[in-house]
Order: structure tokens, then C-alpha cells, then sequence
């Protein structure tokens, strides 16, 4: 895959690593995915991934293949399920929860 195009909002390629990883995961093919993990480590990712991803709603097939095979959270569609519901936090959810102390 042209490393541009894992990039589309940027004019070069980004130095965060935060940036790489989660663009990786959501446009890479399986190859790069792998080499992303092997360079920053599974835990770095799969923060990113929890972070980055999974709140993200339209991300849910991607979501549960990464689960699956990625970071073999299980096989299990319940458990992935409860996984991914513990994750599901969005900004603004992470937001109204600080606000409102």
C-alpha cells in the first residue's frame, strides 16, 4: 500500500506514533498491521487501538476482527462484545463525565 495513502488527511507522512498506529490499523492490509506491532509493540497499539478505534462507531467490523486475530481478545463474540462496550467511550462521553464532578 502507497504510505501516503494510510495518511490521507496529511501532506507528508505524521512523526506521532500515535497518528502511525491508528491509521495503520484502519487502512493498512495485515502486513503492515504486523510490522506496525512489531516497531512499537502490541501494548502501544492495542492502547491506540482502545483509545482510537474502538470508540469510533463506524469502525465495528474492523473493530472485531482486530479483536479476534489482532489482539486475540477472543473468540467469543460475548466477550468481545463486553470488551468492546468497556471501551466504547467517546470524547465527548469522557467529557461529560469530567464536567460533571
Amino acid at each position: 500500500m502507497n504510505k501516503k495513502s494510510l495518511y490521507p488527511a496529511y501532506s507528508k507522512i505524521p512523526k506521532n506514533e500515535n497518528v502511525i498506529i491508528e491509521h495503520t490499523l484502519r487502512y493498512a492490509d495485515l502486513d503492515e498491521i504486523k510490522a506496525v506491532i512489531d516497531t512499537y509493540g502490541k501494548e502501544t497499539c492495542k492502547r491506540v487501538w482502545e483509545q482510537k478505534l474502538i470508540p469510533d462507531g463506524r469502525m465495528n467490523k474492523l473493530n472485531h476482527f482486530l479483536a479476534k486475530f489482532i489482539f486475540k481478545i477472543s473468540l467469543d463474540e460475548e466477550e468481545i462484545k463486553k470488551y468492546m462496550s468497556k471501551h466504547s467511550k467517546t470524547r465527548k462521553d469522557k467529557l461529560d463525565e469530567i464536567s460533571n464532578r
